[in-house]
């Protein structure tokens, strides 16, 4: 179980991928040779194409080789007991994220932004701050139009800053604030 939780963390951490795509993945959407992964994605329909991180291939073939039950399924990740077959939509993948957690003392509340799609919103934060071009992002997280992806750029304060106007010399009095 711990073999296939962190190669799912992985995945959304590194990938961006939605939990419910994660669920959904199949063996053959793991292109080895070529190091890419292919999804198709359940929120818009289009097949999306990533490279395959070596950190998590490496995790992926451990869950693979030594964590993933015997069962004769397509799917890549199982549930951990019987029946061994696939998970029927993503909310497993949260609640085991939110176990997670839970055991590192991480406080959560309901809609408090730090479920397992806060690991998606990370990386297009981060892609944001190693200024990566919005089309970049998009692509990476699967949108279809990079209006989708513009909710990250507004996560970036620091760069935000830059762009303030500079009040420095304008007057401004008690009477201008109050109105």
């Amino acid at each position: 179980m711990g073999k296939r939780d962190y190669a799912i963390i992985l995945l959304g951490a590194t990938a961006g991928l939605r939990a419910v795509d994660i669920v959904n993945m199949k063996l053959r959407d793991i292109l080895w040779r070529s190091g890419e992964i292919h999804v198709i994605q359940q929120k818009t329909g289009e097949t999306l194409s990533l490279p395959l991180m070596p950190q998590v291939g490496e995790a992926i073939k451990e869950y693979i080789l030594c964590g993933r039950p015997e069962a004769d399924s397509e799917y890549l990740f199982l549930r951990h007991r019987a029946p061994f077959q696939k998970m029927n939509d993503g909310v497993p993948i949260g609640d085991m994220f939110d176990s997670y957690q839970k055991k590192a003392g991480i406080v959560r509340k309901p809609y408090d932004g730090k479920g397992f799609h806060s690991l998606r919103r990370l990386l297009g934060r981060e892609m944001t701050l190693a200024e990566i071009p919005v089309t970049t992002i998009a692509q990476v997280l699967g949108h279809s139009k990079t209006d989708s992806a513009t909710q990250y750029i507004s996560l970036d304060s620091e760069h935000l800053k830059a762009c303030a106007l500079d009040f420095h010399g304008i007057e401004v009095g008690r009477s201008d604030l109050l109105a």
